[in-house]
């Protein structure tokens, strides 16, 4: 599913209940924040966790999960797509008012102290009030539909984790509960700010940032097991696509991170090529903003450059590029002009000279070679446009460079 697709769905949710929604993609490896990080600030952690998880392995396809939890909150988890493992969550949320005998009644279950009950309040007061389930099915079936309408009609199914028995499964905040909150807030605030500057291209900030991020007092982010750091670089790469998405870099620029930091992230095996990686991700997502972002320009122009970028080996007259977008041969050189500040045959010529560049700098390709591959049929015509762009010709410049 698309990064822009789960955006939306996600907007959606959040804008009109307060509701949050997740996509966890198989094995489901870092699966913290379904819950806000709840279970992190209990006792048992891992545990609880697993209890999760275990959940998870049985869920079945075509069906929506009602789970209701030891603080009688409410998550909705299911399968979107048959053939494959990925899985949504959405919530938490109440399903009644938090009431004298709720507090009771959590109490009794999980053994709560009186400061036990006052340092959960701001927590759970937090979380949205839903009354009806099935309205919320309802709406969620339609996203099901959005997602996949090859989907059939899910059925509903209802589970209650607090029929646990076990003293392992109670819900039992950590004696530094009221810290652990405040680190909480902390983080999200400095993930935030992590965010910003990414979606900025500011890798300077944006590495001050992650060095406090993952340097938390009450979790160290990039502590843990090998396998939970992986899972937070799968996170950290999901979220810092998202973050610049709003660039409006190709589709193409964004798949091409993503993928590669996504397998990067599986073979690598140590904590320090891990944490290396992660400032290396940083780097690299703030320079695709620097250098692919098109933001800035109208609809017409993006398209106009994006269109130039990966045709670039073609001809690229004027009047196809025109034509390609059924627009003027004036209004687009115009246009293009005014945005971009040069004329549009000098910009193709300027890309096309940096990509030679970077052949002469990293292949052995003839210069005829790398005539042809920039889209300059002529190679003599070449070498005068490289010249007076760079001031050598593409010979001089190679034997400068001693390839």
């Amino acid at each position: 599913m698309n990064s822009s697709t789960l955006n939306f769905i996600s907007k959606l949710l959040s804008d009109a209940l307060q509701l949050d929604f997740h996509y966890f993609s198989f094995p489901h490896y870092d699966i913290s924040n379904f819950d806000r990080y709840l279970r992190k600030s209990l006792l048992n952690t891992d545990l609880l966790y697993n209890q999760i998880r275990d959940f998870i392995n049985t869920l079945d396809y075509n069906s929506f999960h009602v789970v209701t939890d030891n603080y009688f909150i409410n998550y909705i988890i299911f399968s979107p797509f048959q053939d494959k493992q990925d899985i949504i969550t959405i919530g938490p949320y109440f399903n009644h008012p938090l009431t004298t005998e709720y507090w009771s009644s959590i109490t009794e279950i999980n053994h709560l102290t009186l400061s036990d009950e006052q340092s959960l309040k701001a927590f759970l007061y937090g979380i949205p009030p839903i009354e009806n389930n099935l309205r919320l099915i309802s709406i969620v079936s339609d996203i099901v539909t959005y997602i996949n309408p090859d989907s059939s009609p899910f059925s509903i199914k209802y589970h209650n984790l607090s029929n646990y028995n076990n003293e392992n499964y109670i819900y039992t905040p950590k004696d530094d509960f009221e810290a652990y909150s405040a680190s909480v807030a902390k983080r999200y605030e400095t993930e935030h700010s992590l965010l910003r500057f990414i979606c900025n291209g500011d890798w300077k900030n944006a590495l001050l940032e992650a060095k406090k991020f993952v340097s938390s007092p009450f979790e160290p982010r990039m502590e843990n097991s090998l396998r939970d750091q992986k899972a937070l670089l799968i996170s950290a790469n999901t979220l810092f696509r998202k973050a610049i998405e709003s660039n409006e870099i190709h589709p193409i620029h964004l798949h091409e991170i993503s993928s590669k930091y996504a397998n990067m992230i599986e073979n690598l095996n140590s904590s320090n090529e891990l944490n290396q990686l992660y400032e290396k991700m940083i780097r690299e997502y703030c320079f695709l903003v620097q250098n692919k972002s098109t933001r800035q320009y109208s609809p017409n122009i993006r398209k106009v450059l994006h269109y130039i970028e990966f045709n670039l080996n073609l001809p690229l007259p004027l009047a196809d590029i025109a034509d390609q977008f059924q627009l003027s041969v004036p209004y687009i050189s115009s246009l293009f002009k005014k945005e971009v500040g040069t004329p549009i045959n000098k910009y193709i010529n300027q890309l096309r000279i940096q990509e030679a560049i970077k052949l002469l700098n990293t292949s052995s390709m003839t210069i005829q070679d790398i005539s042809a591959h920039v889209g300059i049929s002529d190679c003599n015509y070449f070498t005068k446009v490289f010249k007076k762009e760079v001031g050598t010709t593409p010979s001089e410049y190679r034997k400068k460079t001693g390839l």
